[in-house]
């Protein structure tokens, strides 16, 4: 997908395997992103499900972030999970724990000397 969309890749369009993302200033500048698009996907004969397909969204989720014009953060079905972690009780529990957390640690304050205590044991 990457190959099919590199001319569009960081000016209008991020992929995520095959996730399409495309991004713009005004409504009428994403109805021309989405054409181009759709048009460089149609050559390569590609198609998108009309069912998965959202348009002219203000905020997206993607990758378990919640993502708008203005910020990223969690989505906060996300952060219920990591609130309602059970203690671990082995290390494959804590490791379990520490790589979600992990996933997300700019969006937690002091991270790393909080995951530090956890990472020597």
């Amino acid at each position: 997908m990457n190959n099919v969309l590199f001319d569009y890749l960081d000016d209008f369009v991020v992929v995520y395997l095959d996730d399409i993302v495309i991004y713009s200033r005004t409504l009428d500048e994403h109805v021309n992103h989405l054409s181009m698009v759709l048009s460089q996907l149609r050559k390569y004969t590609l198609y998108v499900k009309m069912e998965k397909c959202k348009f002219a969204q203000q905020e997206i989720k993607l990758l378990g972030h919640l993502v708008s014009k203005t910020q990223v953060r969690m989505d906060p079905k996300k952060v219920q999970v990591i609130v309602d972690w059970k203690a671990p009780r082995s290390m494959k529990d804590l490791r379990s724990f520490i790589g979600l957390a992990n996933y997300y640690r700019k969006f937690i304050a002091g991270y790393s000397k909080r995951a530090a205590a956890l990472t020597f044991c």
